[in-house]
């Protein structure tokens, strides 16, 4: 029995100096009972809090040290709904801790941030570290006005949506399909699609007041295989209504589109859509395999024809320039400016450097000067093109070289700038290590 006794508590005691440390880890502020540390500078007891699914209008600034990232301050409130929280202790479960009126401070830790609001890994600056909000609640707007408000606004959207297909159904110009879709033009007496063809097509997608949501026509044709899901169920029927060449004036009844439900605010609920189709391309599986076939035949020509012209480039440039380096095994020359004694950088250093990166003819391309401080990181990581990361490591700090590098050590295939840097092209590279950190 006193044994039983004694690991009680030994255990109490332990839960007891936990919650210490706990209460303790933001000296000033009082853990709320949503989790959330907070300093209120003006508190009420009157009224009703903030439940999960309520509206809140609400001013607000973050601060991290004595930086300011965000604030309301000259310009609207926030208006939000109350969810569940990101992570205890968040913005969300202070506000519930809040009478309207109220303002408070409330401090969270940075990598709670990072980790769960913005998904990413915490800076090494940031780790470990407060970052601060200060609060004030202007107004409650209780769950059930909002759902009242948003059935009213349904309501009235699904009437006009259905003054608006009235209209078009009593139109004996257009054609109504037994689904509820609604023809106004059709062109065109090509072939059709069959499910499983690949189609090449244009697309203007409009809401029945006019504003343009998507517009492929001189931008570029949409490819896909016919029964893929697309936007949204009304476009399976239509696909198969175009011919090649032909092109359709459509609405998409919102019943065939988004429904009640609309789309991330881009659509809204009951929205007809107002759809322009032109069928470009209809294949069957063994032409579009062809096609395939043929497409990468062209770009494999045009990459031989690009690096063969490349090699000749390099060439060219090393002999009117008079470089007399030997390139190394992967063909980077690397010309000395000013040699300096000492250290060299390795695999795994982090380093600082400036680089100025050039085309052929002399045109810059980027410059770290123009940044105004050396460029930092760490050699290993790719956090740089191969060629720099390879020069580094035959370079001690205050070294400055000039790099004539192929394309295979720089962006490859990548297109930086069509006409400056198109796709395999060679680099000027003037790079100096300012330090091994």
């Amino acid at each position: 029995m006193s044994k039983n006794l004694k690991s009680i508590i030994a255990v109490a005691l332990l839960l007891l100096l936990a919650s210490c440390k706990n209460d303790s880890m933001f000296p000033g502020y009082e853990q709320m009972e949503s989790g959330a540390y907070m300093k209120f500078h003006e508190r009420h007891t009157e009224g009703d809090l903030p439940r999960i699914g309520d509206g809140v209008t609400i001013e607000m600034s973050q601060f991290f040290n004595d930086t300011m990232l965000f604030t309301t301050a000259g310009d609207a409130p926030l208006e939000i709904e109350i969810k569940k929280g990101d992570f205890v202790g968040d913005v969300t479960d202070a506000i519930r801790m809040m009478h309207v009126g109220d303002s408070a401070s409330l401090v969270v830790l940075s990598d709670s941030v990072f980790l769960t609001v913005m998904q990413m890994n915490v800076p090494a600056e940031y780790m470990g570290k407060p970052i601060y909000y200060e609060i004030k609640l202007l107004s409650i707007k209780p769950l059930e006005v909002i759902q009242a408000e948003r059935s009213a606004m349904l309501d009235s959207l699904r009437m006009v949506e259905n003054d608006y297909l009235v209209g078009l159904q009593a139109d004996k110009k257009n054609v109504v399909t037994e689904s509820g879709l609604i023809v106004m033009e059709k062109t065109g007496k090509g072939k059709m699609a069959q499910l499983g063809d690949y189609i090449n097509f244009d697309l203007m997608l409009c809401s029945i007041d006019g504003d343009t949501m998507i517009n492929s026509f001189g931008v570029e044709p949409i490819e896909m295989q016919y029964g893929e899901e697309f936007i949204c169920q009304g476009f399976n029927e239509a696909f198969g209504m175009v011919p090649v060449g032909g092109s359709m004036r459509f609405v998409i009844p919102s019943e065939l589109g988004f429904d009640s439900v609309g789309y991330q605010g881009y659509i809204k609920p009951y929205a007809p859509l107002v759809v322009r189709l032109k069928m470009n391309e209809v294949l069957d599986q063994a032409a579009y395999d062809a096609k395939q076939v043929r497409i990468q035949a062209e770009k494999q020509a045009e990459k031989d024809r690009q690096q063969k012209q490349e090699a000749q480039l390099l060439e060219n440039y090393v002999k009117a320039n008079g470089i007399t380096v030997e390139p190394t095994e992967t063909g980077i020359y690397i010309v000395p400016i000013n040699v300096v004694e000492g250290n060299m950088a390795k695999w795994g250093d982090k380093v600082m450097v400036h680089y100025t990166l050039s085309n052929l003819k002399g045109d810059l391309v980027e410059s770290s000067y123009d940044y105004g401080e050396p460029m930092s990181f760490t050699i290993g990581q790719g956090e740089m093109i191969s060629a720099i990361e390879e020069a580094l490591m035959t370079m001690s700090p205050g070294t400055k070289v000039k790099l004539v590098t192929p394309s295979s050590q720089a962006f490859g295939e990548i297109e930086i700038d069509k006409d400056m840097l198109p796709a395999y092209s060679p680099l000027l590279i003037e790079l100096e290590l300012v330090a091994i950190e």
